[in-house]
């Protein structure tokens, strides 16, 4: 009965507007590994929100963690052995219970697959690992959990050799195969390697990391997924725009401080510390951003 109110709420929402329209005034959580934590993308996703919706308001956490799985799984030596990877499941029930989120997004799979060939087990400790994240976030009361399939690995495979992306493209399958009613599949995988098959220039130099353009397309699939209508622009109009600067700047000082106060384990374990003035500074920062956008 609760799933069925949820999605009945976002689709009257759907009828008023896009599903950015529905996500002014909530709080939305990015959750993800290295690249989430880099969070360029979850910054050009902020800013495209705030830039097209001058009026609204937008409350975005960008809380990913370098080398972070769903799948619970680590390589051996990873790090140079120093530690296994980080699971999000281990953090998860504090980010609920501190940030109290309405909206998640979720981008996983790249180290899920810990870089191997595909294996059942390895595949349905993913499976598992997702399942197991829609099951807590309903229990917390998250209105929708968007899950972004995962990037590509952006390799030259000759023939022959081990494929990883053909890895993750089956990780995406699976996860446009989900039929739940709080839940929206965003396929970034498809749209990204459609994208890289049409260039000659990778997204990213180490197969992983999108560098600027990556960033972008990735931002770009998320607002299209949502029902946002983008301009054709280049991504230096975005990266040149003052608005754009500051709206950066406040998602890494944010990120930063709500990663330690939530607390994670990764290289060592970082006990959940005091939030102190971060959110009065919040507050300051969004003044500022909300005088420049509405003079646009």
């Amino acid at each position: 009965m609760k799933t069925a109110f949820l999605s009945l709420v976002f689709s009257v929402a759907g009828l008023l507007g896009t599903f950015a329209e529905s996500l002014a005034g909530k709080r939305i959580v990015f959750l993800g590994d290295s690249i989430t934590q880099g969070g360029t993308y979850v910054g050009m996703t902020s800013y495209y929100l705030q830039r097209l919706n001058p009026e609204k308001s937008f409350d975005v956490y960008s809380l990913g963690l370098s080398s972070e799985t769903l799948s619970g799984l680590s390589e051996k030596g990873h790090a140079g052995g120093r530690f296994p990877r980080p699971c999000l499941l281990e953090r998860m029930g504090r980010v609920l219970e501190k940030v109290k989120p309405e909206v998640i997004f979720a981008c996983y799979g790249i180290n899920c697959g810990i870089y191997q060939p595909l294996d059942k087990k390895r595949f349905g400790a993913f499976q598992s690992g997702v399942i197991k994240l829609i099951g807590q976030c309903r229990k917390a009361g998250v209105k929708k959990v968007f899950l972004v399939t995962p990037p590509i690995y952006d390799a030259q495979i000759k023939e022959g050799e081990f494929n990883y992306d053909h890895v993750m493209k089956i990780y995406a399958e699976w996860e446009r195969s989900l039929q739940e009613d709080d839940v929206k599949v965003i396929d970034l995988h498809t749209a990204m390697r459609k994208a890289r098959d049409a260039r000659n220039q990778p997204f990213s130099r180490d197969k992983v990391h999108p560098g600027l353009e990556g960033h972008f397309l990735m931002a770009r699939t998320i607002l299209d997924g949502i029902g946002v209508k983008l301009p054709a622009e280049d991504v230096s109009v975005v990266t040149n725009d003052p608005l754009f600067k500051k709206v950066e700047a406040l998602r890494k000082m944010r990120s930063q401080r709500w990663m330690n106060h939530i607390g994670y384990t990764r290289a060592k374990k970082v006990e959940p510390g005091d939030l102190g003035d971060t959110e009065e500074q919040v507050v300051a920062k969004q003044k500022e951003i909300d005088a420049m956008r509405r003079k646009k």
